[in-house]
């Protein structure tokens, strides 16, 4: 081997170990979490991630009205919304969330693929429902996302 090939496999082995050490100093720094809920792309809730949190969230549409309603572990209900829509459609969508998992629970669209989907703060992938319905955590600052990573 080369002078040159020795010093650039040491600088690529430097620099994975630099972002190694970055990864485990930062991994359990991150700020507030939230759980946002939105509607062809326009945010209905965003429930802040807690020790704790035990919620469900209800959608309705029917008639052109977007009911929304959520209660805590007891069903006692904390909030509750409404507002007008313009779709025909009539959606059902339920969403359980965590502090450890945020999941589809019911869902009356055509595939019911999102009810297999679920987001860990491991593994933050949307809830994409083919109604519009987006579930999705946020992060106060967005290089906290890079942490979880």
């Amino acid at each position: 081997m080369k002078k040159f090939d020795i010093v650039a496999i040491l600088a690529v082995f430097l620099i994975a170990l630099l972002f190694y050490v970055l990864y485990f100093i930062n991994r359990g720094d991150v700020g507030d979490v939230y759980a946002q809920i939105s509607y062809n792309k326009e945010v209905i809730l965003a429930v802040k991630i807690e020790d704790g949190i035990d919620v469900t969230v209800a959608m309705t549409v029917e008639d052109q009205v977007f009911r929304l309603i959520v209660t805590d572990g007891d069903g006692n209900v904390l909030e509750e919304k409404t507002f007008s829509v313009e779709t025909d459609k009539k959606i059902e969508n339920t969403v359980h969330i965590t502090a450890k998992e945020i999941q589809m629970i019911h869902a009356n669209c055509h595939t019911k693929q999102c009810m297999y989907m679920k987001i860990t703060r491991g593994f933050p992938s949307p809830i994409i429902c083919t109604n519009g319905i987006t579930v999705e955590l946020i992060y106060d600052d967005v290089y906290d996302y890079i942490h979880i990573i």
